[in-house]
């Protein structure tokens, strides 16, 4: 392979010769030797970034050029990692997003300068193991660079790895999803005058229910049996809880255009039901 450009002492664009295809090679020094033209002897050779997408290369190419290789084995660690444990393609964008996000954010903490990341409790319940993969990222930066980061910069971790499993219009709504169980939530909270009890199995039987409650709002496959007798029955036994899914149902219908059925409502009540009795 043949040096294109030299991005920094430790990292060189190169062509590869079988398919003439640009990559980013990493190697301790390798900058210093090199210069447009030269061969890369395979003994120097730490890691290749092939990268499929022209602009992706080309964007990160210009990142590297002003960040340190650090960043970049840091990103590629978590990725790697985030791979093995979600076995779920991640778009090669996340590269430059997650490199270039980690060294903003270490730029940011020694300049101590904390951006509260608003949806740090959402991404904990919505994304549980893109927060675990955003935490185990926080590990390796403790062990590589010496430093300790809030667990707020493992939510933004984790929103990248969910952004890198998403298209646009996929990533449009799941962020709608996102806001809408909050949204209920609220709903919830207000109506009862309670804070909910985060870690009970209720609760997260709940969240999990309204989540798929959502998905089906947003696909339009509600459930629809026309049991009205059922609902009838439990809206009667559980008057408070009927009270509160009518807020719900008012919530949807103004921001969806979209009516919930009865056998939503009913499910809706039960699950409030129990998260309630043992809040």
């Amino acid at each position: 392979m043949e040096v294109v450009k030299v991005l920094n002492s430790s990292i060189v664009l190169a062509r590869r010769g079988e398919d003439d295809k640009e990559i980013i090679v990493m190697g301790k020094g390798i900058g210093y030797r090199s210069k447009p033209g030269d061969v890369v002897s395979e003994d120097e050779i730490e890691k290749i970034y092939v990268l499929e997408n022209e602009t992706i290369s080309s964007d990160l190419t210009a990142l590297m050029k002003e960040t340190p290789k650090e960043y970049l084995i840091l990103a590629d660690e978590i990725i790697s990692y985030a791979k093995h444990t979600l076995s779920r393609h991640l778009s090669d964008h996340l590269y430059v997003a997650l490199t270039d996000h980690l060294y903003m954010a270490m730029k940011r903490f020694k300049d101590n300068m904390t951006i509260q990341n608003r949806m740090l409790w959402e991404v904990k319940k919505f994304y549980p193991q893109e927060f675990s993969i955003g935490l185990h990222g926080l590990s390796l930066i403790q062990k590589q660079l010496g430093l300790s980061l809030p667990e707020e910069e493992a939510a933004n971790i984790a929103f990248h790895l969910v952004n890198a499993q998403q298209n646009d219009d996929n990533m449009n709504q799941v962020m709608m999803m996102t806001n809408t169980v909050k949204d209920v939530l609220n709903i919830i909270k207000i109506h009862y005058q309670v804070e909910l009890d985060t870690h009970s199995i209720n609760y997260s039987r709940f969240l999990t229910h309204l989540q798929f409650f959502i998905q089906r709002l947003f696909e339009h496959k509600t459930l629809n049996t026309q049991d009205h007798e059922l609902f009838v029955q439990i809206a009667n036994k559980y008057p408070q809880e009927e009270a509160c899914v009518l807020l719900i149902k008012d919530y949807i219908e103004a921001r969806f255009e979209h009516t919930i059925s009865n056998e939503e409502m009913l499910y809706l009540i039960i699950h409030i039901n129990r998260v309630m009795s043992r809040n």
